[in-house]
């Protein structure tokens, strides 16, 4: 895959850089995974309409070009999930252009991403009083893991620095 890409892709390339917990961050990886996301999306017409509420991030590095390479069988998911987009899309779209393409891919993916990000931090809450050391440790773990950037974790840091440099 090799497409020219815009502002949004690379904007959309830097959420999902900073949400994705994944170890392989190449692009390759990425799209693979976005590729197995889209399977099964039961509407993309809501994704396709959440394209216009993209806002530029300044931080992303703009690319000119996206280039990917994918299996074989990430090759057969993506002729079904194609065949899927226009059969859903058939009055707004009538050619899947590649760039397009990785566009709703990219927002169906990061849109799975914050799912997946909110219900982690929903699926259940913890008694204040049950929280030893081990509890402590595995907690902050899943913190770096899957949330470093939210304030809480910089609050950490910052104790955890004030405590090394006064001992």
């Amino acid at each position: 895959m090799n497409i020219k890409s815009n502002w949004k892709h690379s904007t959309f390339e830097y959420l999902i850089k900073k949400h994705d917990s994944a170890q392989d961050m190449s692009r390759s990886a990425v799209f693979e995974r976005e590729v197995r996301a889209a399977q099964g999306v039961k509407n993309w017409k809501a994704i396709q309409t959440s394209l216009s509420d993209l806002k530029r991030e300044e931080d992303a590095a703009v690319f000119t070009s996206l280039q990917a390479k994918y299996d074989d069988e990430t090759a057969n998911i993506l002729k079904e999930v194609r065949k899927d987009i226009l059969s859903q899309l058939k009055g707004n779209l009538k050619v899947l252009q590649n760039q397009y393409m990785v566009l709703l891919f990219q927002a169906n993916y990061l849109e799975l991403l914050n799912r997946e990000k909110i219900s982690i931090k929903t699926d259940y809450m913890i008694d204040e009083t049950a929280v030893d050391l081990p509890e402590m440790a595995k907690i902050f773990t899943e913190m770096m893991i899957k949330d470093k950037d939210c304030p809480d974790f910089i609050k950490i840091h910052k104790i955890l620095v004030e405590w090394r440099n006064n001992k």
